[in-house]
């Protein structure tokens, strides 16, 4: 293995993004085989099987499963996705034997793993060369050890229905009267996920709305408020009535984000069907629609998740343009390696480097994020072998360039008290810590 390529097999990765559920959740569910599916789930769907498969409840053997899985394993193993999930099972469990008996014997084996208190550890830190990960579970109690929580904001301003108030009511147990006395319950619920430990916001509105957000008064706010205030028989307003509410309380996370110098993450691009509610209408996740919260808010730091794809030029314009947007290659690989090398190699060429985040499983499941961390030093290390061969970059300038993208910049950006990469200079690795 040539210099390049075993510098990047050691960097100890920081994974800037991961569905990750705690370790104690996954033991109670005694997670199987069919429960490290996730990202295949989707093309083994639209390959024709029924998403009902994928209910915990459908009092389905093994057996039964293994056999009905394996009639849409052939038509779906050509993805990445199928690829991920065989490297999983291949490289962790040993898995040779596609067959029925064989996932039957797999199965068993992932649910004796689900018990060991120390898989997370073993698959992230010793197989996968993840030192942290941050991870969007819905809340901020994680393994400070492992992981720092990024929360989710979307269910302070999807607000369609006087039961989504109440949501919030009691979640911060506080009884909402007057707007006003929302947007004091949304200050102190972001102050209260600081406090815990939140690394980030995170808004995923593309999933269920427009990205675009627009400039609602108060006024403008308030009125759409206190008509879901008077829905008592259970009414709803449609989105576009609900949209100057769900504006203005945008731009008040992104304010309350500034003043915690809290990074915002943003869901840009390509949809995942299992949890998308709008239809899969890609168009909602365009990120050229962000531009004017992205020019009104200087001060803020803008993290754009998932490279826009398939609208990757014109992310890549706008993290050259933006000295408050960071570009998150979070889903990247395993959505296509091929479009990401060029995605990457234009990036290279493009964006400052400081401003990559090169890594992200976005996996449920731990198996799913060793597969990708695999495919994504694979993926990088090709990238940078070419722009090394074709002299854009001395082999110690895509070493450092490896070192900031999978570990210094998350550093840097999250303030994180960790240790920055290795150096190398020739064929010699120089500590900089």
């Amino acid at each position: 293995m040539n210099t390049l390529a075993q510098h990047i097999q050691n960097i100890r990765i920081i994974d800037g993004h991961e569905h990750l559920i705690p370790q104690k959740d996954r033991q109670k569910m005694n997670a199987d085989f069919f429960d490290l599916l996730h990202y295949v789930r989707s093309d083994l769907i639209t390959a024709g099987l029924d998403s009902a498969f994928f209910e915990r409840d459908n009092n389905m053997s093994d057996e039964e499963k293994a056999e009905i899985f394996l009639k849409y394993w052939n038509k779906t193993k050509n993805t990445t996705y199928a690829q991920m999930l065989r490297w999983a099972v291949e490289d962790l469990y040993g898995m040779n034997d596609w067959t029925k008996e064989g996932i039957v014997a797999l199965s068993e084996r992932v649910r004796k793993a689900s018990q060991d208190p120390k898989l997370y550890e073993r698959v992230l830190k010793e197989k996968a060369g993840i030192d942290l990960a941050f991870t969007l579970i819905f809340t901020t109690k994680v393994d400070f050890e492992l992981f720092r929580p990024v929360m989710f904001m979307d269910h302070t301003f999807k607000l369609r229905t006087l039961q989504d108030i109440k949501s919030i009511e009691k979640l911060t147990g506080t009884i909402v009267h007057e707007f006003e006395d929302y947007l004091q319950v949304l200050d102190k619920l972001i102050e209260r996920y600081v406090k815990e430990g939140m690394a980030a916001t995170k808004i995923g509105a593309a999933y269920w709305r427009t990205l675009h957000v627009e400039k609602p008064t108060r006024q403008d706010a308030a009125k759409v408020f206190n008509q879901l205030k008077m829905f008592h028989l259970g009414e709803s307003l449609s989105q576009d009535e609900a949209k100057p509410l769900q504006d203005y309380l945008i731009h008040r996370i992104i304010q309350r984000s500034i003043d915690f110098k809290m990074p915002i993450q943003i869901h840009t691009g390509h949809q995942e069907p299992s949890v998308s509610s709008n239809g899969n209408i890609i168009t909602n996740s365009k990120v050229t629609d962000l531009v004017p919260l992205l020019l009104e808010y200087e001060e803020a730091i803008f993290v754009l998740l998932h490279g826009g794809y398939p609208y990757y030029n014109e992310f890549l314009s706008i993290v050259k343009n933006f000295a408050n947007v960071y570009a998150d290659l979070t889903w990247c690989y395993i959505l296509s390696p091929t479009a990401t090398k060029q995605l990457l190699s234009q990036m290279i060429e493009m964006v400052p480097q400081n401003k990559i985040i090169g890594f992200g499983g976005d996996y449920s499941q731990v198996e799913g994020t060793y597969a990708h961390a695999k495919l994504a030093r694979k993926v990088l290390t090709e990238v940078l072998t070419e722009k090394v061969e074709s002299g854009e970059l001395t082999e110690q300038e895509a070493c450092e360039f490896a070192n900031n993208i999978l570990r210094n910049n998350l550093i840097e950006l999250y303030k994180l008290e960790l240790k920055r990469a290795p150096s190398i200079r020739g064929n010699i690795s120089v500590s900089t810590s």
